[in-house]
């Protein structure tokens, strides 16, 4: 088989592009035709082999020598050889086409780490690896797939081939997914926490908000704005209180837009039904397709073709993928969910097959046969033409012009998927149908949430990357990096420093500390002094109440800093008081180092003699620097006390940038904290 683009994010390419394997047949394509094989030959990527297959009962790809069929199908899977796969401790699945190649992961590798996904995700991705074992795999053979050396094949592992996993694969890959809501809280470790939002996607899709201590990462997957689908709308708060975004999944640049797209798919369709023929859509049963059904039956009411039409999807999964749709109300739109109310389904397929336009086939032999009216819209197969009941509707139908076969997957190459086919007579149309977030939505998205410092993008979405890491982006306006947002490139397989670091850490307060907690009133602020000992466990620290040796060692520390206003007609009056005379009061203003705007603030400087020794205090607007030497530091102390005594009482070891900060230095070595 042909590899699909490498380009293309969904795992069922990267994880998964399809290869034919080395057992060469000698078959040409004139003499299968005419034989009546309904197979194409494939020419294969990393050999030169080619290869004649047939579609049995269940729709899974055969062979006229069966016994092979343990080794037809060859995956390629990316090279991570440079990854130690036992070090990964979390894998996130965002949505059921990114878990395809999971078994491969779960099954074949060391890895021991732990997985979430949304039910829905869950759910659609083992139907969709169900799929993907009948037309791919080997359960239709009488060589059993648990026969195959496991060991033999990670040493092969190299050359990034490997068959298909079985359906007890995937069972035993199911298992060992952990099942999360939207906006649940998941804490690992101590410091991690992991939260779903909704993408907006298909149902049940999501994107991760990852937080490390104080630091919050956005993983932003397949997303999209379309608010007329049934999945439940964008939540774009994880967006609100993230440093940094990683947005792995856009729509590429110049793709139309899917209002656009389905209307292209419903002319095609109608234009079809009119002159009395058959509609092929290979697709999976999942995803938008629940909206287009409902665009394309409106369209054609609205032709008044809706009557000569029958709607057929055919996948092994058919059944119940369409059942369990319908019962995800809470997964849907607010629109879809108010339907739950009404004695309908909430997704118009399920109203279909209850009256009778619309059946489901696990295969195109049997009931289809019998069951089959002209005209016919098929649903089903996969899209890459290779398998399944697509391979045996297109030698049924492929030779008549007034038939047409629609592609409507945006991540399937339409010549390659259509290469074996050759001098086929039926109308083809591509019209991708392509929801995902664009570089343009992206970047108004951005915009809407300004909190987020740094936004990696794929590389394929920028015009241009500066030297310094910084990107163009391809977006309509050619947005750059800024003060408030700075746009990186990445490549993948290739690591990127994302250069977070955080001063401070969150500390739980024990229940036992809490209670002997007064905050008091200052103003609109309140504050109360903390002392205690840090316990740090399993990356979760908590203060808890000192041991006697620990409240003697505190004791010493409980006057360090000092919070109020310093009030200077007190303090001159205070040095006074200790004999200082005529004193040498300066103002000027001085350029804030902390702010970028560079703003003045004033500052205050007191010179004076004690003692026949040099002093000074430096008043400014967020501390108050006294300068003295050693000896001179008690005395001193009770002056500024004294500015502070209705404080004193209250004074704690939190800072707050309203309130001044005394502290204390020497004339040549600084000092800082205890007065």
């Amino acid at each position: 088989m042909t590899v699909l683009p490498q380009e293309a994010t969904d795992i069922r390419q990267d994880w998964a592009s399809f290869l034919k394997a080395s057992t060469a047949f000698t078959h040409t394509k004139k003499k299968q035709r005419t034989s009546g094989v309904s197979g194409e030959p494939v020419a294969a990527t990393l050999t030169s082999s080619t290869g004649a297959t047939s579609t049995d009962d269940r729709g899974a790809s055969t062979s006229a020598t069966r016994q092979s069929a343990t080794h037809d199908y060859l995956f390629k899977l990316p090279d991570f050889s440079g990854v130690d796969l036992k070090s990964i401790d979390v894998v996130l699945i965002s949505n059921y086409n990114h878990i395809l190649a999971l078994p491969y992961l779960t099954e074949y590798t060391d890895f021991q780490g732990r997985i979430f996904a949304t039910e829905p995700t869950i759910e659609f991705g083992r139907q969709l690896m169900t799929e993907f074992v009948s037309f791919f795999g080997t359960s239709v053979s009488s060589s059993p797939h648990d026969a195959i050396d496991r060991k033999q094949l990670l040493a092969k592992a190299g050359t990034g081939l490997y068959p298909a996993y079985t359906l007890a694969d995937v069972k035993a890959c199911i298992d060992k997914v952990q099942a999360v809501r939207f906006r649940e809280h998941v804490a690992l470790y101590g410091s991690l926490k992991l939260t779903a939002h909704s993408a907006g996607y298909c149902l049940g899709s999501s994107n991760w908000l990852v937080q490390i201590g104080t630091e919050n990462i956005a993983y932003v997957s397949s997303s999209s704005m379309q608010v007329n689908l049934h999945p439940d709308h964008f939540d774009g708060s994880l967006l609100e209180h993230a440093s940094t975004v990683i947005v792995a999944d856009l729509c590429p640049k110049g793709s139309i837009t899917y209002d656009s797209g389905v209307n292209d798919v419903c002319s095609n369709i109608a234009a079809t039904i009119a002159r009395k023929g058959h509609v092929l859509i290979p697709c999976t049963i999942s995803g938008f397709l629940f909206d287009l059904m409902e665009d394309i039956h409106l369209h054609l009411s609205r032709m008044g073709l809706n009557h000569q039409v029958q709607y057929s999807f055919v996948s092994p999964v058919a059944e119940t993928a369409l059942q369990y749709s319908n019962i995800l109300a809470e997964w849907m739109a607010p629109r879809k969910q108010e339907m739950v109310y009404l004695p309908e389904a909430p997704l118009l397929h399920g109203i279909l097959l209850e009256k009778g336009p619309a059946k489901n086939y696990k295969s195109v032999h049997g009931e289809f046969s019998s069951d089959l009216k002209h005209p016919c819209i098929v649903f089903g197969g996969h899209p890459s033409l290779r398998s399944g009941p697509m391979v045996n509707l297109l030698h049924m139908w492929g030779n008549k012009a007034k038939n047409s076969i629609i592609f409507i997957e945006p991540r399937y190459d339409v010549p390659a998927s259509l290469g074996p086919y050759e001098g086929l007579e039926i109308t083809q149309n591509a019209c991708p149908l392509d929801i995902r977030l664009s570089v343009d939505q992206l970047v108004e998205v951005m915009k809407k949430y300004r909190h987020s410092k740094q936004v990696l993008v794929p590389a394929r979405a920028t015009n241009s990357i500066h030297t310094d890491g910084s990107a163009e982006l391809a977006d309509a306006k050619l947005t750059t990096s800024s003060s408030s947002i700075r746009w990186t490139a990445f490549k993948y397989g290739k690591a990127v420093q994302l250069g977070m670091g955080s001063l401070y850490e969150s500390v739980l307060l024990s229940e036992e500390l809490a209670k002997g907690i007064y905050p008091q009133s200052f103003g609109t602020t309140s504050i109360a002094p903390v002392a205690g000992s840090l316990s740090i466990y399993n990356n979760q620290m908590q203060l808890e109440p000192a041991s006697v040796a620990g409240r003697q060692f505190l004791a010493l520390y409980t006057q360090r800093q000092l919070c109020g206003v310093m009030n200077l007609q007190n303090l001159l009056l205070g040095l006074s008081q200790i004999g200082v005379e005529n004193p040498v009061v300066t103002e000027h203003r001085q350029q804030s180092k902390d702010s970028d705007d560079k703003i003045e603030t004033p500052e205050v400087k007191i010179e004076f003699e004690i003692e026949g020794q040099a002093a000074a205090f430096i008043v400014r607007d967020q501390e108050t620097v006294v300068k003295c030497d050693e000896n001179l530091r008690p005395l001193l102390r009770e002056t500024i006390l004294k500015c502070f005594q209705s404080l004193l009482s209250k004074v704690g070891a939190s800072l707050h940038p309203w309130f001044n900060l005394v502290t204390l230095k020497c004339l040549e070595i600084p000092f800082s904290g205890q007065i």
